[in-house]
C-alpha cells in the first residue's frame, strides 16, 4: 500500500562537509529515471557493498519494488542536486520498518562521485531523525567487512558494530530511545 500524500515535511536543504549543496527529500515513484541514472554511474564495488551481490543494473521488477514506498511505515530519502538544469540523485537512504514500527532496517547508497563528501552522513542523520520522530526505537543495518567507510560512519553516528559470523558481515545497531 502506498501513502496517498507525499510527506513534504521531510524535505530539507543542507550543505555537506564536502561543500555540496543538496536537497534531501522522500523518494517519489516518478524518481525511477533518476534512480536508473544513479545506478548507471555506480561502480561494481559500490553495487556489491549495497546489494551484497553482483548486479549490472536493476531489473524492471526490482526497480518497481524499490520505487513503491509506503511513506506511512517506511522512510526512503534521496539526496539530490541540480546539474545543467536537471535534478539528479546523489544518494539514497532506506529505512524499512517491521510491522510493529518499533524496529527497522536501514541501507545507504551513495554514488561514487559523491562518496566521502558527506552525502551519506547527511542522509543517515536525516533518516534517523525521521525514525526517532516516528517512534522507531531500534535501527539495524548490515555492512560487509570491506565497506570500511560505512562502518566508520556507523560508529561515528553511535551505532554499535558487531561481527555476525553467520552472515560474514557486520551488524550495525542504534537504539533511538535514549
Amino acid at each position: 500500500m502506498i501513502m496517498r500524500t507525499y510527506p513534504d515535511k521531510y524535505e530539507i536543504s543542507t550543505i555537506t562537509k564536502g561543500g555540496l549543496k543538496v536537497s534531501i527529500r522522500p523518494l517519489r515513484v516518478d524518481d525511477a529515471p533518476l534512480f536508473e541514472d544513479l545506478f548507471d554511474i555506480l561502480s561494481p564495488r559500490t553495487i556489491y557493498y549495497r546489494f551484497f551481490m553482483r548486479l549490472k543494473k536493476p531489473s524492471k521488477e526490482m526497480l518497481a519494488k524499490l520505487m513503491q514506498i509506503d511513506h506511512d511505515r517506511d522512510a526512503v530519502l534521496v539526496a539530490t542536486d541540480i546539474k545543467e538544469g536537471r535534478e539528479r540523485i546523489l544518494g539514497v537512504f532506506r529505512l524499512m520498518c517491521y510491522p510493529d514500527r518499533k524496529e527497522g532496517e536501514f541501507s545507504l547508497l551513495v554514488g561514487d562521485p559523491w562518496q566521502g563528501k558527506g552525502v551519506g552522513a547527511k542522509l543517515l542523520e536525516h533518516g534517523l531523525y525521521i525514525a526517532k520522530e516516528r517512534g522507531v526505537e531500534l535501527v539495524l543495518g548490515m555492512a560487509l567487512p570491506e565497506n570500511k567507510t560505512m562502518l566508520a560512519l556507523a560508529r561515528k553516528r553511535g551505532f554499535a558494530v558487531r561481527w555476525d559470523s553467520d552472515a560474514c558481515a557486520y551488524d550495525m545497531i542504534i537504539d533511538l530511545k535514549s
